[in-house]
């Protein structure tokens, strides 16, 4: 179970810094005309995205998360700043009730 914590944590952190970079970096220069970054970290965050959700989904089969949790630290990965939030919620969460059980 520290494993699946340990590599959602990771993963939340990449996310969101590849969010904040696509964000506050890339949708700015796109405005000013230099696309590059957009279609760069654009590919790269939609990836990751779609390995966070699956770390999400391994460390709830394995602690249990409500289902709301599960949901929202999901949607987290697509506002900036939130996964850095979810990360720590979840992270006390799963401290707190899950491994607190073992």
């Amino acid at each position: 179970m520290h494993g699946a914590l340990q590599r959602y944590r990771v993963m939340a952190w990449i996310v969101g810094t590849a969010l904040a970079i696509l964000v506050f970096v890339g949708i700015p220069l796109q405005i000013a005309g230099h696309p590059g970054v957009v279609k760069v970290t654009g590919a790269i965050h939609g990836f990751l995205f779609i390995v966070y959700l699956l770390l999400i989904l391994d460390l709830a089969r394995r602690t249990r998360l409500p289902f709301r949790h599960i949901v929202l630290t999901m949607a987290a990965g697509l506002v900036p700043i939130m996964t850095f939030v979810a990360e720590r919620w979840t992270t006390g969460w799963v401290r707190t009730h899950a491994l607190a059980d073992r």
